[in-house]
């Protein structure tokens, strides 16, 4: 027996495992030694590639020798995956704001297209706001939509207007360089036009350009919608953003070897070095990456500020989100191309890994397809990917498994879920890997730029897209028939050795396969805007009366307050007040849409508000976006193994779980008392259903022949005029359902009743 096979025999080889699992334990409970996890975990990992290689791969002949070199060379691109995340994550660089000793002059440019221009004008609102001298910023609106509302906007809010004449070549870039001959501030800060920055963000920022050799000084992207595996998946907070891995970690890691990267939002940039290598890189559509790796080329630096300064949104389609991984994809593998990093003078190594490392991770879709579709050559064809019997795969597989997840939340300071990472891969996998071939075929062929779609709405929820989505189904379907198949010919005690394999590998693919289908099938969005979670304090005015609330959320066109006690009134309108962060008060009109009892005490009311005039929507904004506080709260929770896995399994059940949102606007309570209805000719005894302080539904054995328009319902001493709004036969009586027109007599005693009811239930 060689010293490879003592190593893999299984006593010492489940000794191992157990000892290393044990080791990241401890360190995990005690909150240390990071980089020792990296190397576990690596450690594992390396194992169980160096097992795969010696004793599973297939020899029995060139058929299956090729099958089971290519899947494991699709194992292969993990495992250096991992490689490059543990050197991108082993030790973080972090950052305070640094002070600012002068005050250069910024152009804050904010690209637009055909973005609805109610985002664009949040964003512009915000930029205005800087905590920064007014006379040392200016503000371009980048407009290349042509859109004579755009000017008027940016005209009416003292913003600069820059549109190209001609047509828009290279897309963002090409607006950006025209845009720089037309500006001369010494710093340019850059926001998509979704990006809203706090108003720390100058503040904040502008200080490291100091140090004459910073070109760029880069923050994170944070995003105030869920993105579509949050909605589609109904999934909320539960599970981080897919970008916040990259942007809370990776990016850090990456400024400690002087290689964090401009990327295309919430970056500012020097003039001077941008200028020297001729303004932002057109040879690709991803002219963000390629110009700081060019600054980097060049000798600059780059530091990376990790503080949510600006909040954006994400795709809010499966489509949109396509786009624009299929561009970042696409242009990515551009510069690997024709400008690879690897070869590029002026790059340290470091530089050159970290580059190549983020160029490398989109090649990740053909070898994420080789695996999912792998267990079929056992399923349907008797021809096994690999040989193993299912205790040593247990073992070396389960361990490096187990060990990465454990990792995942210290390392990533909270921003991925474990197992996730499949999910996320396999939704995008079969798109990216068409984008690979058709680079790779074509290198110099010149690429459209395709504008990431933001602001829309899903009004409605959908089936899964089928031409976004054809090759899940064909693989769902394979994986189906295979698995139906496999279990047939195990349960018979015919097929390969390696079934077993086979089937738990399949079924593991089938999961995740139907997790990523459900991201595809679009989710209702029931409000116009999004809501951005705030804690303030507030107040309603109520017939005369002062309500203190505190907000939930708010948006330009609503807000969720808690009160202590219902709101039972009449009034279609009410005010609602805040304080705005420059100490004045920000009075709106709004309307009750909704009220509903929290388990934990108060009253959820939802407020819409009327239409905003310009100095109150401004103030609003400020309000909302000002503070980068709040931006911080997510990241706080942190998920483990435990959690990540319950959200998944949830996801499961997405298609028997109904979107349902509460629209009433007062608190309802069940009734049984006997009621009265008068009208002109005649009296109508009835039992109330149910009621609220706007409504009562009251059940009559017969309806009344005449109009019940106008009419006087009488309960509990309380005479009320209401007007029917629907009337419905049930089970040979009549529900009438009523709306409270006018309070004739005893509102005081129609409170108390409501409020003695509510107090009850």
């Amino acid at each position: 027996m060689t010293v490879l096979d003592t190593f893999f025999s299984t006593p010492i080889a489940f000794g191992i495992s157990g000892v290393v699992l044990f080791v990241i334990g401890l360190l995990i409970k005690q909150n240390r030694g990071r980089r020792l996890m990296l190397t576990l975990s690596l450690f594992l990992y390396a194992r169980y590639m160096l097992w795969r290689l010696l004793y599973t791969i297939p020899t029995d002949n060139v058929a299956t020798m090729a099958l089971g070199s290519v899947v494991y060379l699709a194992e292969l691109y993990g495992l250096c995956q991992f490689c490059f995340f543990t050197y991108q994550s082993w030790s973080p660089t972090e950052r305070t704001p640094a002070p600012i000793t002068t005050y250069p002059t910024v152009d804050i440019m904010v690209t637009v297209v055909d973005e609805p221009l109610s985002i664009l004008r949040q964003t512009l609102i915000s930029c205005l706001a800087q905590d920064y001298p007014r006379d040392r910023f200016t503000v371009y609106v980048l407009d290349d939509g042509h859109r004579v509302e755009a000017r008027q906007l940016a005209d009416s809010l003292g913003c600069q207007y820059i549109e190209r004449p001609d047509s828009p070549r290279h897309a963002k870039a090409g607006n950006l360089n025209y845009a720089l001959h037309l500006s001369e501030g010494e710093l340019v800060a850059i926001l998509d036009v979704d990006h809203v920055p706090a108003r720390t963000f100058l503040k904040d920022t502008v200080g490291f350009f100091d140090d004459p050799k910073v070109a760029i000084v880069q923050t994170p992207h944070h995003f105030y919608n869920p993105d579509i595996f949050q909605r589609n998946l109904r999934v909320g907070d539960e599970v981080k953003n897919e970008q916040a891995l990259f942007f809370r970690s990776l990016q850090a890691g990456r400024d400690t070897h002087n290689s964090a990267f401009f990327a295309g939002s919430g970056g500012l940039l020097r003039r001077q070095p941008l200028m020297e290598i001729g303004g932002f890189q057109t040879q690709t559509i991803t002219e963000d990456i390629h110009t700081s790796m060019n600054l980097h080329a060049r000798g600059y630096r780059s530091c990376y500020l990790n503080k949510v300064l600006s909040a954006g949104l994400m795709p809010e389609t499966f489509d949109g989100y396509l786009k624009q991984r299929k561009r970042w994809a696409m242009g990515c593998i551009q510069v690997l191309l024709r400008d690879n990093p690897l070869t590029k003078r002026g790059l340290t190594l470091a530089q050159r890994i970290d580059y190549f490392g983020s160029i490398f991770y989109f090649f990740f879709g053909l070898p994420r397809v080789i695996c999912l579709v792998a267990p079929l050559a056992s399923l349907l064809f008797s021809t096994p990917p690999l040989k193993a019997d299912m205790l040593a795969l247990t073992n070396y597989f389960f361990s490096f498994f187990l060990a990465s997840a454990l990792v995942m939340r210290p390392v990533s300071r909270g921003s991925r879920n474990p197992f996730w990472s499949d999910v996320y891969e396999i939704a995008m996998c079969f798109t990216l890997s068409a984008v690979a071939i058709k680079a790779l075929a074509a290198p110099r062929k010149e690429r459209p730029f395709e504008v990431t779609p933001k602001g829309q709405r899903v009004k409605r929820s959908s089936t899964t897209e089928l031409s976004l989505a054809w090759p899940h189904l064909v693989t769902f379907g394979l994986l189906v028939f295979g698995l139906a198949l496999g279990i047939r010919h195990w349960w018979q005690g015919v097929g390969d050795p390696g079934l077993p394999i086979s089937l738990f590998w399949g079924s593991v693919n089938l999961l995740l396969l139907t997790v990523a289908l459900f991201v595809a099938s679009e989710q209702a969005q029931g409000r116009q805007g999004f809501r951005l979670k705030r804690d303030f304090s507030a107040k309603l005015f109520v017939d005369g009366k002062d309500v203190p609330a505190r907000i939930v959320d708010v948006s330009e066109q609503g807000a969720a307050v808690i009160v202590e006690q219902p709101i039972f009134t009449l009034q279609e309108a009410l005010t609602f007040s805040l304080t705005s962060s420059r100490g004045q008060q920000i009075t709106v009109t709004a309307r009750i849409v909704r009220q509903q009892p929290k388990p934990s005490g108060g009253i959820d009311v939802g407020l819409q508000f009327e239409e905003l005039n310009e100095p109150t929507r401004q103030a609003l904004v400020d309000k909302m976006y000002g503070d980068a506080v709040p931006w911080e709260d997510g990241y706080r929770i942190q998920p483990g193994i435990g959690s990540s896995l319950r959200s998944l399994l949830r996801a499961l059940t997405v298609p028997w779980r109904p979107l349902m949102w509460n629209r009433r606007r007062m608190i309802r309570v069940t009734g049984g008392p006997m009621c009265l209805i008068t009208t002109p000719s005649s009296v109508w005894r009835g039992r109330v259903e149910n009621m609220s302080f706007t409504g009562v539904s009251a059940l009559f054995y017969r309806l009344p022949q005449n109009s019940l328009v106008g009419c006087l319902l009488e309960l509990h001493g309380v005479k009320l005029k209401v007007s029917p709004v629907a009337i419905v036969k049930k089970q040979g009586k009549t529900l009438v359902h009523f709306q409270v027109i006018s309070i004739e007599s005893g509102e005081e005693r129609w409170r108390s009743l409501h409020n003695a009811s509510w107090r009850a239930t």
